[in-house]
C-alpha cells in the first residue's frame, strides 16, 4: 500500500525550507545544461520545475496522486511545459525513453524507513539512472537516544482508569506504538548514537536492524527514544529531524512500557528492528537497562502488539490456507471482470444494481462502487 499527500500535504513539504533549500542546493549542484532528470514523488512539481530552469533538457516528474493536476498547472505558470513531462503513477511500474543523468526523490515518512523508500530509490538506480548518475539523496543516517519525554509517553499510554474502569489493557498495546513530536536537546539522556546508515548508492533491501548503546550522561526519567534522522544530499549538502530542528517530519518517540529513573553512567541497550512487511513497517524494539544498585530491567516491544491480529487474520494469511472468496469478492471480481472495454461504468453498475438489489438499492450507490473499483484497477 502506497500513501499520497493532497495537495495541502504537499503545500507543508514545500514550507519546509530546510528541506527545500537543501534539495535545491543539491539540484543545483548535480544538475547540467542538457541533463536528463526523474522526480520521484514530484507533489506539486517543485524540483522538476527547478531542474527545468537549472537547465535540463527533459525532466519526467511522477508521482501517483492527484496533486500532479496541479503540477502540470505550475509548469504551464512558469513556461516550463515543454520540458516537463507529468507521469502519474509509480515510478517502479514506468517505462522512460531513456536514462536519466539525475533522480531525485523525498519519500520519508517521519523516518526514512517508510512503506517502500529503500526499494523504490533501487529500482530508479538500477532501471532508470545513467551509468555515473546522481542519486539524491545519497543517504541518511538514523540517530537515537534516550529521553526525557513525559508529554509524549502519557499522550500514547491514556489514563490508567477512567470513570472506574481498569484501562492497563489498553494502555499496555498503547504502548507498543510510537508517535512523534518536536524533540528539545536538553531531553536527551545521552549522546546521540547511529542506529543505521542508509546509502541509497547501494541498498537494495528494505529492512533495518541495529543496536544501540549508551552511558547516560546525567541523571533524569526516561520515557523512550527519541529517533530522527539526518539527511545526506551529496557534496555536504543535508538536514536533520533531530533535537531543536523544526522540519515537517518531526522526531520519532518509541516509549518504554513504564517511566525509568537513570542516573549518570547507567547502561541502556536497546535493538531496534524495522521489517517492511505488506507495505509498512513492523517495528519491534528490545531495551535492556542495567542500573547500579538496582535490579536490570527488559522490555520487548513491537507495533504487532499495539493491534494484534486475530487467530481467523492469520489463518486466512497462511501459505496452506485455502482461499474462497465471500460475497464482497465476488461482487469485486464481477466487477472487475466487466472491465475488458466492453461495457461502461453505468451500465457495469446497472447490472450490479440488478443482481444485488439489497446490496446496493439504487444505481447510484452501484456507481459508486464501480467508480471506486475503476479508480483503483483500470487503465
Amino acid at each position: 500500500m502506497t500513501d499520497t499527500y493532497s495537495v495541502v500535504g504537499y503545500g507543508r513539504m514545500l514550507a519546509d525550507r530546510a528541506r527545500t533549500d537543501a534539495y535545491v542546493a543539491a539540484l543545483e549542484r548535480a544538475v547540467k545544461p542538457g541533463s536528463v532528470v526523474l522526480d520521484i514523488g514530484t507533489g506539486t512539481g517543485l524540483f522538476a520545475l527547478v531542474a527545468a530552469r537549472l537547465g535540463a533538457r527533459r525532466v519526467y516528474a511522477v508521482d501517483p496522486a492527484d496533486a500532479i493536476r496541479v503540477a502540470r498547472q505550475v509548469a504551464r505558470d512558469n513556461g516550463l511545459q515543454d520540458r516537463v513531462e507529468f507521469i502519474q503513477g509509480l515510478s517502479t511500474a514506468i517505462e522512460l525513453p531513456e536514462k536519466a543523468d539525475v533522480v531525485v526523490a523525498d519519500l520519508r515518512g517521519v523516518l526514512p524507513t517508510f512503506q517502500a523508500l529503500v526499494t523504490s530509490l533501487a529500482d530508479a538506480r538500477e532501471r532508470h539512472l545513467a551509468p555515473g548518475g546522481v542519486l539524491i539523496p545519497h543517504g541518511d543516517t538514523i540517530l537515537a537516544a534516550p529521553v526525557e519525554w513525559p508529554e509524549a509517553w502519557d499522550d500514547l499510554a491514556g489514563p490508567g482508569t477512567l470513570h472506574g474502569v481498569d484501562l492497563t489493557a489498553a494502555r499496555r498495546a498503547s504502548l507498543n506504538e510510537w508517535s512523534r513530536g518536536r524533540l528539545k536537546a536538553t531531553q536527551l539522556l545521552a549522546p546521540a548514537a547511529a542506529w543505521a546508515t542508509l546509502d541509497y548508492r547501494t541498498a537494495t533491501g528494505a529492512d533495518v536492524e541495529g543496536t544501540v548503546e549508551w552511558r547516560t550522561g546525567r541523571a533524569g526519567t526516561a520515557h523512550g527514544l527519541g529517533v530522527w534522522f539526518e539527511a545526506d544530499l551529496g557534496g555536504g549538502i543535508g538536514f536533520g529531524s533531530g533535537p531543536g530542528t523544526s522540519t515537517i517530519y518531526q522526531t520519532a518517540f518509541f516509549p518504554w512500557p513504564e517511566p525509568v529513573r537513570l542516573a549518570g553512567g547507567d547502561r541502556v541497550r536497546v535493538k531496534l528492528s524495522a521489517r517492511l512487511v505488506a507495505g509498512d513497517y513492523l517495528w519491534t524494539w528490545w531495551s535492556d537497562i542495567e542500573r547500579a544498585g538496582e535490579p536490570p530491567l527488559r522490555f520487548h516491544q513491537s507495533t504487532f502488539l499495539a493491534n494484534p491480529p486475530t487467530l481467523e487474520r492469520l489463518r486466512r494469511r497462511a501459505h496452506n490456507h485455502r482461499a474462497r472468496l465471500g460475497e464482497d469478492g465476488r461482487i469485486d471480481a464481477y466487477v472487475l471482470g466487466r472491465m475488458d472495454g466492453s461495457a461502461t461504468l453505468g451500465e457495469i453498475a446497472r447490472e450490479l444494481h440488478e443482481r444485488h438489489p439489497a446490496r446496493f438499492g439504487s444505481w447510484e450507490k452501484a456507481l459508486t462502487h464501480v467508480a471506486r473499483l475503476s479508480e483503483t484497477y483500470a487503465e
